[in-house]
């Protein structure tokens, strides 16, 4: 076999175009998929492994440390045993971890980040309001019986928080956390 030596901005040129032409590629076929799908037809989908390389050839990076803001409001739900605020929750994080007022937007970001994942990706938190009002508490999952309800000692500290009876959570649009516990 022949060995071919190509210079740098020859090497560069073929990347870009062959990179270029996989994405527009795999655009038509996930056209040709979406037709066929409308049209009642079936696809198998073949079980190729993700490519470990990035598109410039290299071995992708391990993903960044996680967030420590889930834990952390599943453990302050947990120590009061009530149900909680957003405002209740960030005030916290900023006096538990002394984080200077000057942070407090990038906190109070990552905190309502964190509460979202654990909500809609994890099932482990929900939010409670009362029908009418804008604000919403935060309750634990498990604190929340089949039918939705909270259980009487949450409800009860609800309607000493927000002066009211909870409305009635949804617990088939709770999701199952993909992940092991």
């Amino acid at each position: 076999m022949k060995n071919i030596e190509f210079s740098d901005s020859q090497l560069k040129e073929a990347r870009l175009y062959y990179s270029e032409e996989k994405i527009r590629l795999e655009g038509k076929l996930d056209y040709v998929v979406g037709m066929i799908v409308k049209l009642g037809g079936s696809v198998r989908v073949p079980s190729i492994k993700s490519s470990m390389v990035t598109a410039k050839g290299l071995k992708p990076k391990k993903r960044g440390p996680k967030s420590i803001w889930g834990e952390f409001i599943l453990k302050r739900l947990r120590a009061r045993n009530v149900p909680m605020s957003y405002i209740e929750i960030i005030d916290d994080a900023m006096s538990i971890h002394e984080i200077s007022s000057e942070k407090m937007s990038t906190a109070r970001a990552s905190i309502l980040n964190s509460a979202f994942r654990l909500r809609t990706v994890h099932g482990k938190i929900e939010t409670v309001g009362r029908k009418g009002k804008k604000e919403k508490l935060i309750v634990l999952t498990k604190w929340l019986q089949e039918d939705g309800e909270l259980k009487p000692d949450y409800a009860k500290a609800f309607k000493k928080i927000q002066g009211g009876k909870p409305a009635t959570v949804d617990m088939s649009a709770v999701p199952v956390s993909p992940y092991e516990e």
